[in-house]
């Protein structure tokens, strides 16, 4: 299948957003930057739409819209930042939340598991090399979205040079991903993380990823099965 039409584009687009828009939230410390993007039109825009889909990413696109109203983002930024270094980081603190596959999935409940191993064996057969690699354990969650959203762009390159074959593959290893590796853990992950960290932007990222995965694992295996 071509993906020219327009709703399916969005859809292939839209996939890209989602999954960088994750890794860019949960990646590292927060800043104006990337809080200015996160209250810009051409993201607000988006998150709209997507919210108009996905009830759980209602949260975070408010969340957007309050900070383009009258919100100083150099403020913000500082309270995200506290938020980050106690849940995401884990600076000094107890949390029931861990940003790693491995936490939810290694019955050790430990990082750096044979779990982490079969997520860096997944980016390998992809020639993909995360930025952070061998400093930060390869099943982190801002790690596998960045992963997903390179290969949603590989996909929607692939589909415009009629590369059949390699969208399928594409398509197929998307899928296997999500359901051997982020979804397996993402929505215990999402729990967790609300009960520290309430209405905070990774709360409201989480969830709304969360939901957002479950439904793109379903859309890959209806489209693979549609071919």
């Amino acid at each position: 299948m071509v993906m020219s039409e327009v709703n399916e584009a969005e859809r292939w687009n839209g996939r890209v957003f989602m999954y960088r828009l994750a890794h860019a939230v949960f990646s590292g410390e927060p800043d104006e930057t990337l809080l200015g993007t996160l209250a810009s039109e051409n993201c607000r825009s988006t998150l709209r739409t997507l919210a108009g889909e996905y009830p759980a990413a209602v949260p975070l696109a408010d969340y957007a819209e309050g900070l383009s109203a009258t919100c100083d983002l150099h403020v913000e930024a500082a309270a995200c930042l506290s938020t980050y270094n106690r849940v995401v980081a884990g600076l000094g603190s107890r949390r029931a939340s861990h940003p790693w596959e491995s936490a939810y999935t290694s019955c050790k409940k430990l990082l750096m598991q044979p779990e982490t191993l079969e997520v860096r064996g997944a980016y390998r057969a992809w020639g993909y090399l995360p930025k952070m690699y061998m400093r930060v354990p390869d099943d982190h969650l801002s790690l596998e979205c960045a992963f997903l959203a390179e290969l949603a762009q590989r996909t929607i390159q692939a589909a415009e040079e009629g590369e059949g074959d390699g969208l399928s593959r594409l398509v197929a290893a998307q899928w296997a991903f999500l359901q051997n590796h982020l979804l397996r853990w993402l929505g215990e992950y999402a729990a967790d993380l609300h009960e520290d960290a309430p209405d905070s932007l990774y709360d409201r990222a989480a969830q709304a990823l969360a939901l957002y995965a479950a439904e793109d694992a379903f859309f890959l295996r209806e489209w693979d099965r549609a071919q």
